[in-house]
Formats: C-alpha cells, sequence, structure tokens
C-alpha cells in the first residue's frame, strides 16, 4: 500500500472541514500555527499515523502500516 505524501492546503481561511472529508477515507490534516498553513493526507487502513515536530516546526509524517488478519 503507497501512501501519497502529505499535501499543503490551499486558501486554508475559507476551507470547511466539511469539505475534506472524502467517502471511505480516514484523512489526517495538520494544522501549523508557526507557519500558518495547513496539510493533509490519507491515514492508513491499519496502523499509526505519527506527526513529528522539531523545535516547533512540522518536521514530518511517519506512517507505521499493519495488516488484518
Amino acid at each position: 500500500m503507497q501512501l501519497k505524501q502529505p499535501t499543503p492546503l490551499k486558501a486554508i481561511h475559507e476551507t470547511t472541514v466539511g469539505s475534506r472529508i472524502e467517502e471511505g477515507k480516514v484523512t489526517v490534516i495538520v494544522l501549523d500555527g508557526v507557519k500558518g498553513a495547513a496539510w493533509q493526507t490519507e491515514a492508513p487502513e491499519h496502523g499509526k499515523t505519527v506527526i513529528e515536530t522539531r523545535k516547533g516546526d512540522l518536521a514530518r509524517v511517519e506512517f507505521e502500516i499493519g495488516y488484518k488478519f
């Protein structure tokens, strides 16, 4: 399973949470108050999503993916 890398959200002050919902998907939205930006990525079907910061800045998103038996 290949996950997409986080993408920046444009026009964040005009974007609603409801407009970001996609049928059948779980989405993670990160709000960066330091840079005044927002990022969106798809969460794995089974697993963990870890948001990592460094010195208060968004550094990376890590996915720990598992498979259900």
